[in-house]
């Protein structure tokens, strides 16, 4: 299964259908005959102004970035969809590297669930911090994700664009720097962070005292089980009303989400949801204490026997104390 058959797993591409900033690389091209629309916060006209100033973008590319149908700041689709007349039209949303840059991620997901027809999906490919140039951040927590929905957050906070300089790294392989590495068969070790904790502080004040322009920022860190915790969490509060049909495991530098609009309110029984709840904070610890490079399951075993032994150990004392 290619990339983009992951991502359209379940997206029903005979309806009406959105992409989120494709940029040149669409998931879902026009030029497939597909009945798609094409969001961007910039105009066609814009994307590909700045993209002549991009060194990394060849000249001949530039022609391909898709035609912007729908402009506006995809936190704010749900009002973008309404101003459109298409509430409660759209069959699919794909977004791909889109949702981590988002300042506003749950007002996003609420005007996904406007947007899409009962039975919609919104298809999203997402790097996993751990193996991207985020390796060194923290995942994202509950609280920042309501902080920024309370506070109705319309660009990266200062706090967020500091902390992105000073814990980004690259990855270096045979003495090259890339942006990412295969969380399968690298070696964590080949992260470098970047050396520029000062300069960093001092635009950080002056964000601070005067915040500018928009600033982009990846504003949002993920593994899969870390996204689904929060996805789950954003359920059981009412904030969204999207269940989750799949999330992948990470593959290379990326994994896929797939949300679907359902018939009516989600039921979340007490005792299901905080028995997921707990497990699923199980699985966001052990992701924390160590990424899973190079891990195999041997050595995932020789920590469980070694928890066992010690256990059984105290055990053993406690009952000769006990004597």
């Amino acid at each position: 299964m290619s990339r983009v058959d992951k991502i359209l797993k379940f997206a029903n591409l005979d309806g009406k259908g959105i992409e989120v900033a494709p940029y040149f690389n669409p998931a879902v091209p026009k030029r497939s005959g597909r009945d798609i629309l094409i969001m961007d916060v910039f105009d066609t006209e814009t994307l590909r102004e700045g993209a002549k100033n991009d060194s990394l973008i060849p000249d001949e590319r530039i022609e391909e970035i898709e035609e912007v149908d729908l402009v506006g700041d995809a936190s704010r689709i749900g009002e973008v969809i309404t101003k459109a007349g298409l509430s409660g039209q759209i069959d699919y949303i794909v977004s791909s590297h889109n949702f981590e840059h988002l300042p506003n991620p749950i007002l996003f997901l609420q005007g996904v669930h406007d947007a899409l027809k009962p039975g919609g999906i919104l298809s999203m490919a997402v790097p996993d911090c751990r193996s991207s140039f985020d390796h060194f951040r923290f995942p994202s927590r509950l609280a920042d994700w309501l902080a920024a929905y309370h506070e109705d957050r319309r660009q990266p906070s200062p706090e967020t664009v500091f902390d992105g300089k000073i814990n980004k790294a690259m990855f270096i392989r045979n003495g090259k720097a890339e942006p990412g590495c295969d969380i399968d068969a690298d070696d964590p070790a080949g992260f470098e962070p970047k050396k520029n904790l000062v300069k960093a502080y001092q635009e950080y004040k002056a964000r601070k005292a005067d915040p500018g322009d928009y600033r982009d920022a990846h504003c949002n860190l993920f593994f899969p089980e870390s996204l689904e915790l929060l996805l789950t969490d954003l359920q059981k509060l009412g904030l969204i009303n999207l269940e989750i049909a799949e999330i992948s495991r990470t593959r290379g530098v990326e994994f896929y989400v797939h949300l679907r609009k359902p018939e009516g309110p989600l039921d979340l029984p007490d005792d299901a949801f905080f028995a997921r709840r707990k497990a699923l904070l199980t699985k966001v610890s052990r992701n924390l204490g160590a990424a899973p490079f190079g891990v195999s399951p041997w050595d995932i075993a020789a920590r469980r026997l070694k928890s066992r032994l010690n256990a059984a150990r105290i055990r053993l004392k406690n009952g000769l104390r006990g004597r």
